[in-house]
């Protein structure tokens, strides 16, 4: 005997807003870190928090619900023009 199908069965269920954060360290060649950081800064959902004089900077990314633009922003800064290196060190959904 063939089960009922489940597809329409939770059809019930609102759809959840889900926002997402992630925090990069961007290390931008120091000579071009002003630069680099307003770049930074222009980009839609990103933000420098701090920043050094080696070229360290502290950057969070914030995702708001139906966007899907986190993966692709990351990918940005990592080969904006002046910076060395970034990293991934937090991110966090809710």
């Amino acid at each position: 005997m063939k089960q009922p199908s489940t597809a329409h069965a939770n059809s019930h269920v609102t759809k959840t807003e889900v926002c997402a954060i992630s925090g990069l360290v961007v290390c931008a060649m120091p000579n071009r870190m002003k630069e680099v950081a307003q770049r930074l800064n222009d980009m839609p959902g990103v933000e420098v928090h701090d920043k050094n004089p080696e070229g360290k900077m502290v950057v969070t990314v914030e995702e708001m619900p139906d966007e899907r633009i986190m993966v692709d922003r990351i990918s940005e800064i990592s080969v904006a023009e002046g910076v060395v290196s970034s990293a991934l060190v937090y991110t966090h959904q809710e």
